[in-house]
């Protein structure tokens, strides 16, 4: 039922398989950019151009290199480690020139960051991480998740799952009427949906996770779930 078994993207980063390492650093790129960024912006004070610079050369260059290879997860938490791991890489930088830095793989929205940045301020930077991490996380989440509900052909369970996490969600009988379903299908198929998006929440979390242990507790953390095998 709980994807306690699914590959850590984090024990991933260090394979000798170029293209399981490569897959890792998208995962972890895909889920992280964002907070690092309003972490860069935030701890280190630096203007937006700077902090972009700083977040898309640490994905490009410091994922690469063998540094993430000495987290011990004894020590705390993966991404408690990779904000240790920005704040050296900001101030190696800062020793040097800004240079070209390779594209992370990962399209990377500043302006709906920034929008983060302003709202987030006032408050503390490793606070603001978080609270980043985890709506990144659940965004990413329901991205896959319509991907999957397309890929296996309910494209209106997609829509009812986009249509219910929306900003103004529509009534059972509107959202039936619009797609010409009953209000029971509507209910059920936006069971399904929400079924799905659990499934994948968990293994995207088992991912960024390195080992079953510390997978157990973000669940229970993150979303207060027991998944113990």
């Amino acid at each position: 039922m709980f994807p306690t078994t699914r590959a850590s993207a984090v024990s991933d980063l260090g394979d000798p398989d170029p293209r399981i390492a490569s897959r890792a650093r998208a995962v972890i790129a895909e889920v992280y950019w964002r907070p690092l960024y309003l972490y860069v912006r935030l701890r280190h004070h630096r203007p937006p151009a700077d902090a972009e610079d700083l977040t898309q050369g640490f994905f490009a260059t410091a994922l690469h290199r063998d540094a993430l290879a000495s987290y011990d997860p004894g020590r705390g938490r993966f991404r408690t480690f990779l904000r240790r791991c920005v704040d050296r890489y900001v101030i190696d930088v800062h020793r040097r020139e800004r240079a070209a830095r390779r594209d992370a793989g990962v399209t990377l929205d500043f302006a709906a960051a920034e929008r983060e940045v302003a709202a987030a301020s006032a408050g503390d930077p490793d606070a603001a991480f978080e609270a980043s991490w985890l709506r990144h996380l659940v965004t990413v989440a329901r991205d896959r998740t319509v991907a999957t509900l397309i890929a296996k052909a309910r494209p209106v369970h997609a829509a009812l799952f986009e249509a219910f996490h929306g900003d103004a969600p529509p009534s059972y009988a509107a959202a039936a009427a619009a797609h010409g379903i009953t209000v029971t299908d509507v209910t059920n198929w936006l069971a399904y949906a929400r079924r799905e998006f659990r499934r994948t929440a968990l293994e995207l979390l088992r991912e960024l996770c390195h080992d079953d242990a510390e997978f157990v507790a973000e669940a229970k953390a993150v979303f207060g779930l027991d998944v113990t095998p």
